[in-house]
């Protein structure tokens, strides 16, 4: 029998998965709470093997109840019950400690099975849900890719010479400017870039194009 605490501010969904949960053969539901600081007062007292839990709550948040829950009692197991559906939102609960995430408009039978299996030890996300983590990364990973620093003009320069395959010397003597100069401006380059090399600039910066 899987143990089950329901944790959301809205007695009325609170009582529809009470309802919805009890007949289920392998479920018990233990108790409910309407926040945070309820849900910790009740684990101090009872075993709880599958916590449901709210994000927005009042007194203390899913999200602060569930860092708390993750460093106190790590065998809880947590599956977020969410609204929200915004990428933000999933990356802090998982975060901190949630084994899975799912929408408060999905169906019984998901439900069912996303608590069997963050009880078994196993991640579990709704469609929506993995979706919406996936594009936030497509996201980042687009923006990552596009982003372009800014140079000053004389790095502009330097950034074009080493595209030619300039020495630092030539460099200098192209641009007037001592070595350690241009050495200078090469590593402020590397920095921007976040690359370890000439070679590995030159790649990003014709990604980007920067270069011809």
């Amino acid at each position: 029998m899987i143990r089950v605490f329901i944790a959301d501010d809205h007695q009325v969904l609170l009582d529809g998965l009470h309802t919805l949960l009890g007949s289920v053969e392998d479920l018990e539901v233990v108790g409910t709470a309407h926040n945070g600081r309820e849900v910790l007062d009740f684990v101090k007292r009872e075993l709880v093997d599958v916590i449901l839990l709210d994000i927005n709550m009042p007194v203390l948040n899913g999200i602060e109840t569930c860092k708390i829950l993750s460093k106190e009692y790590p065998d809880i197991k947590i599956l977020a019950l969410s609204m929200y559906e915004k990428a933000s939102f999933i990356q802090q609960m998982l975060k901190n400690g949630a084994l899975g995430y799912i929408l408060k408009n999905t169906g019984q039978e998901e439900l069912v099975d996303a608590i069997r299996t963050v009880h078994a030890g196993d991640q579990y996300l709704s469609k929506v849900v993995s979706d919406t983590l996936m594009q936030s990364l497509i996201g980042k990973s687009a923006a990552s890719r596009q982003y372009i620093p800014e140079m000053t003009r004389r790095e502009k320069e330097v950034l074009a010479l080493i595209a030619k395959e300039l020495t630092t010397q030539e460099i200098s003597d192209e641009l007037h400017i001592s070595l350690n100069t241009v050495e200078t401006h090469r590593k402020n380059l590397l920095s921007k870039f976040g690359v370890r090399n000439s070679v590995g600039l030159i790649k990003v910066a014709l990604e980007r194009g920067l270069l011809e």
